[in-house]
C-alpha cells in the first residue's frame, strides 16, 4: 500500500523508540501524504504494520485535523481559526479563499488540486492569521493576497 520510501520512514521512527505507538503519528502523517487519506483500509494497514489495534490507530487519526478519512486534494490549505488568527481576520481570509477556489471548508476543488480546511490551530500565532499549505507554514495571510496561495 505504501512506497518503500514511506515504509523506511515509518520503520526509522519505530526504531528510534521503545514502543511502536511512538511511530504512530509518523505513520499517519506519511500515509496521509502518500495516499491523501487515512480511511478504513489505511487504518487497518497501519495497525497491522505497527502491531497496534485498529481502534487505537483510528482514535489517534481522528484526533488530528491534518489526518483525513476521505481523499484530499493534491494540496491542503489549512486556515487557522484559533483566537489569535480570528482576532487578526481569519474569517475574512477563509471567505476569500473559499470564494477564490469555489468551495467551502471541508471540500475539494473539482479538479482535485485543493482541499480547504479550517483548523483550530497551526501553532504559528505570531504570524496570524496563519495558514499551512501542505506542510509549509504561511502567514500572516491577507485576504487580498490569498491568490498567491493557490499558485502552485
Amino acid at each position: 500500500m505504501l512506497s518503500k520510501d514511506a515504509l523506511r520512514e515509518i520503520e526509522a521512527a519505530r526504531a528510534e523508540e521503545d514502543s511502536p505507538r511512538h511511530a504512530l503519528l509518523t505513520a499517519l502523517r506519511v500515509t496521509q501524504g502518500e495516499r491523501r487519506q487515512v480511511g478504513p483500509e489505511e487504518i487497518t494497514y497501519i495497525a497491522d504494520l505497527l502491531g497496534l489495534s485498529p481502534a487505537l490507530v483510528q482514535g489517534v487519526a481522528r484526533f488530528y485535523d491534518q489526518i483525513s478519512a476521505t481523499p484530499t486534494g493534491q494540496h491542503v490549505l489549512s486556515l487557522c481559526r484559533g483566537i489569535s488568527c480570528y482576532l487578526c481576520g481569519a474569517d475574512e481570509v477563509a471567505a476569500a479563499v473559499g470564494e477564490l477556489l469555489g468551495i467551502r471548508p471541508g471540500e475539494t476543488t473539482a479538479d482535485g488540486r485543493f482541499t480547504l480546511r479550517l483548523v483550530e490551530c497551526v501553532g504559528d500565532c505570531d504570524r496570524a492569521p496563519a495558514a499551512m499549505v501542505d506542510d509549509r507554514f504561511v502567514g500572516p495571510v491577507a485576504a487580498v493576497a490569498i491568490d498567491n496561495l493557490t499558485k502552485m
